[in-house]
Order: C-alpha cells, then sequence, then structure tokens
C-alpha cells in the first residue's frame, strides 16, 4: 500500500513543476535573483512618461535613418549597374584579345608547319643529290646545297 502514496505525491509534483519553472528565465534563476545579481533591471516607476517624452525624436530618427538607409541601397544599385555594365565591358574586351591572340598562334603554328615541311623538302633534294654525287653524277656534286627558303 506504499506505493499509491508514493505515485500520487509524484503526480502532484509533476503537476506543479510547470508553474515552477515559468517563475525562473533561461538562466534557471528567479527574476528577484537576477535583479540583486544586477543581471536584470525593474523598470522605473515614469519610465513610460519618459517614452512618450522622447516618443517624436525617436520616430524622427527613425526616420532619419530609414531615408539614410534607402539612400544608400539606391545609390548602391546604381553603383552595381555601372559595376556590371564595366564588367560585361571588360569581358568583351577580353575575349576580343583571346581571339586576336588565338589568330597570332594559328599564324605561329602555321608559318611553322610550312618551315617544317620547307625544311624537309629541302633535305629530301640535298639527300638526292648526294646520292647522285657518290654514284657518279659530278654535276649533282657541283650543285649549291638546297636552301630551304626556296621550298617556303
Amino acid at each position: 500500500m506504499l506505493a499509491k502514496p508514493l505515485f500520487g505525491l509524484l503526480l502532484a509534483a509533476t503537476a506543479i513543476a510547470p508553474a515552477l519553472a515559468q517563475t525562473t528565465d533561461n538562466t534557471g534563476r528567479p527574476p528577484a535573483e537576477e535583479y540583486q545579481r544586477g543581471y536584470a533591471a525593474t523598470p522605473m516607476p515614469n519610465q513610460e512618461a519618459i517614452n512618450a517624452a522622447g516618443a517624436p525624436a525617436t520616430a524622427a530618427l527613425n526616420n532619419q535613418v530609414a531615408a539614410t538607409s534607402q539612400a544608400n541601397s539606391d545609390a548602391n544599385a546604381t553603383d552595381a549597374a555601372a559595376n556590371q555594365a564595366q564588367y560585361e565591358a571588360d569581358r568583351a574586351a577580353y575575349m576580343d584579345a583571346l581571339v586576336q591572340h588565338d589568330r597570332a598562334v594559328n599564324r605561329t603554328d602555321a608559318r611553322y608547319v610550312r618551315q617544317q615541311n620547307a625544311y624537309a623538302d629541302a633535305m629530301r633534294v640535298w639527300r638526292a643529290q648526294v646520292y647522285a654525287c657518290k654514284h657518279g653524277h659530278p654535276s649533282a656534286c657541283k650543285a649549291p646545297t638546297p636552301n630551304p627558303a626556296d621550298f617556303y
């Protein structure tokens, strides 16, 4: 029979726990203790009158800040549009420079290929000339060495 009174006591404690929990803040201390420690201040008795007297000045300052903020936002939007236009112009200039560079590289590559082919052709003619010279053709021995520029 001892279990029933114990169970009833636990039930009563769980009903009281939420009420106790609401009297404390997130630190677990009651508001009176927070005030004693200096963490929370109780409102002054004439706080409402002070707030009412300062309301027009506060509203004017808030309006001034809102107007300044809006002006800054508008200026930033204008700057952003100008920056975007400059970015697009820079990007287009870069792409043009890249195309010109690619053309120059392609011209250089094509010239290199022509030079290599001219050198290979001159070497082929020179080898034929040496072969003819070694096999008894004196005119081949007296002929000048082929110039790759002639094959370019």
